[in-house]
């Protein structure tokens, strides 16, 4: 898989958080992480550039390592 191919399977199992404060942020992780397979992780997770994301990661506590967080500070 090539690095182009792996970052746009990233991009297509994200999610959108942008406006949603750390408690439904987390829960709506963890609604997308249920029932996604191990092969289609990580997902890629969309926060608001004023959203603490080491909170949002410490909330998820092992599902932690199957998200990756950006913000959406090129907004």
């Amino acid at each position: 898989m090539t690095v182009s191919s792996t970052i746009a399977n990233t991009v297509a199992r994200a999610i959108d958080c942008s406006g949603l404060s750390a408690a439904p942020t987390v829960l709506r992780i963890k609604q997308a992480l249920t029932g996604l397979s191990d092969e289609h992780l990580p997902l890629g997770v969309v926060l608001d550039s004023a959203c603490d994301r080491d909170r949002i990661a410490q909330s998820l506590g092992g599902m932690a390592g199957d998200v990756r967080l950006a913000t959406d500070a090129l907004r």
